[in-house]
């Protein structure tokens, strides 16, 4: 059962987006973060580095390990760069981890087109990979980014090249076709991106799946493009994180089940009346409390001596 806090949340949440969805703006191009001077938590040391012309946002916790370094691929489509949300999110991978978090800090911007946002966090991942040589890495992404990061994957697979030892999925958004199911079962009931309540499926649904402008002249379903379509053999454990109640929510389900079929391991767990990455926004309720122990259980098992990643 969904929390009194969730509820509390979910109901701000769509009173904030009410003025978005009834116009059907995009929130990644509409909201935009207040940013200010970052100042890294006491003892942490943080760096911005070049990666084949990218920069990286560093975080190093206190006695980082030397063996293991994590990737974060942030999301925001292709429009949000940087920001101070997923900072909170790299201090967060970098205390239940102990690992130094390379945030790819992507060039943005609404006039970009496919492959070319793949194409340099493909480029900044393949210089963080030659510069932390002999280190475990482990890639997460939310949203877009994730698409980003099994973009990398795929590439690097089918050049013989060393890939991540695990993945974390955080409410991805990998079909940009939007042909799964939950488009339709969560159309009023995402807060963040379903239709008001008095706007009907059968009238405005076509906004919930509308072409995002990055495609360009690539087919939706093309694999390098929406993942959700692409042979996943050979990829890393993934553990893959979602509100049950996004309208993407089956990209989450197509991610996993992709993964079944390529005999990649992988567990997917989906948080009852949550949103599109609920557990990075508010992550003091209750839900998002249980997504960031499963994702420390899971970075405990790939970062210990005896895994076999």
């Amino acid at each position: 059962m969904i929390s009194l806090g969730a509820r509390l949340v979910n109901a701000a949440v769509r009173l904030m987006t009410l003025r978005a969805r009834r116009r059907h703006m995009s929130l990644s191009r509409s909201v935009k973060f207040k940013e200010k001077p970052y100042s890294p938590p006491r003892g942490y040391v943080y760096s911005v580095r070049k990666f084949n012309g990218t920069d990286v946002e560093v975080l190093e916790p206190p006695r980082a390990s030397e063996d293991c370094i994590i990737v974060q691929f942030h999301g925001g489509g292709h429009t949000q760069p940087m920001n101070s949300l997923y900072r909170k999110v790299a201090e967060r991978y970098a205390a239940l981890s102990g690992c130094a978090v390379y945030s790819i800090d992507y060039h943005t911007g609404e006039n970009l087109v496919f492959p070319s946002v793949h194409e340099e966090c493909l480029g900044a991942y393949r210089g963080i990979a030659e510069d932390a040589r002999g280190k475990k890495i482990i890639a997460a992404g939310d949203s877009m980014g994730v698409n980003h990061m099994l973009y990398a994957c795929l590439r690097l697979r089918d050049e013989g090249q060393p890939l991540p030892v695990a993945l974390v999925s955080a409410s991805c958004y990998i079909d940009l076709a939007a042909s799964g199911k939950s488009y339709d079962e969560n159309c009023h009931s995402d807060p963040l991106y379903g239709l008001p309540i008095w706007q009907k499926k059968d009238k405005y649904g076509a906004f919930l799946r509308r072409k995002t402008p990055y495609a360009g002249s690539t087919d939706e379903r093309n694999c390098l493009l929406s993942p959700a379509y692409a042979d996943l053999k050979g990829l890393p454990p993934m553990l893959i994180l979602c509100g049950a109640a996004e309208t993407s929510a089956s990209d989450s389900d197509m991610l996993y089940d992709g993964a079944v079929r390529g005999k990649v391991r992988a567990r997917l767990i989906k948080y009852g009346g949550m949103f599109h990455d609920f557990f990075y926004f508010v992550p003091f309720i209750r839900e998002s409390r249980a997504a960031w122990r499963e994702t420390e259980r899971f970075l405990a098992e790939i970062l210990s001596p005896q895994c076999g990643a």
